[in-house]
């Protein structure tokens, strides 16, 4: 009889430390920032006709005809915004220098911060050249500025909001170790706005004959990432 009521008292105990668990509601979730969308016109591959080996130059590089590129950003609605871009070459071990980019100035396609790889004769092992990407054109919410272009000199730094001022209209290319952005054309300071796009002239340059083996096709490919902040 005793060992009866002592089962009945402990599980009186049991049911009593269930009974004192405390539920629970989880509350979780996250706030995302503002957003803008970075891409390239297009689909932003760019493919240009067999080259003859015979067509290239027996004593300098040889430049193709040039392509236009655009890159867009397009922020939310209601958002303004400054931006800068800066570049990264997937090929730049086998950029090799080559000539000026014709109709433009300064050290474009001759400056090794200024091109970027477009791979190796799979023959010869030598570098096949390189391309530019000289500056044409840019606008902020519609407003175009044909004439200039904002630049910093900053290596791996990218915090900066100050920017020089460059002529678009001269042929600028732009550098590895640049940032770029698109400027107001009162103020000539980084625009405030919505929406940007910055247009570029992409020009390949095809290395010396005796460079390249004409014992087989020889393809070559580049590429060029963007990187945007916001300020």
């Amino acid at each position: 009889m005793n060992i009866y009521k002592l089962a009945v008292l402990s599980t009186i105990m049991a049911t009593g430390s269930v009974l004192a668990a405390n539920p629970t509601i989880n509350v979780s979730g996250k706030i995302t920032p503002p957003a803008c969308h970075a891409n390239i016109a297009g689909d932003g591959n760019l493919v240009w006709d067999p080259i003859s080996h015979n067509s290239l130059s027996n004593t300098a590089f040889t430049a193709l005809e040039a392509k236009p590129a655009t890159l867009q950003i397009t922020c939310e609605s209601g958002l303004t915004t400054r931006m800068a871009f800066w570049s990264v070459d997937a090929n730049a071990s086998s950029a090799a220098p080559g000539i000026k980019v014709p109709g433009t100035s300064g050290s474009n396609g001759e400056n090794a911060a200024r091109i970027y790889g477009i791979g190796l004769d799979p023959v010869t092992n030598n570098k096949i050249g390189n391309f530019s990407l000289i500056g044409k054109t840019s606008s902020y919410d519609g407003t175009e500025n044909n004439q200039t272009v904002g630049y910093v000199d900053n290596g791996s730094g990218h915090n900066t909001e100050s920017f020089g001022v460059a002529n678009l209209t001269q042929g600028w290319g732009l550098g590895s170790t640049q940032e770029w952005t698109v400027l107001d054309v009162t103020s000539k300071t980084p625009a405030l706005a919505n929406s940007f796009t910055f247009t570029f002239d992409v020009v390949p340059q095809i290395n010396k004959k005796s460079q390249i083996t004409n014992a087989q096709e020889v393809p070559f490919s580049g590429s060029v990432q963007f990187f945007v902040r916001y300020f």
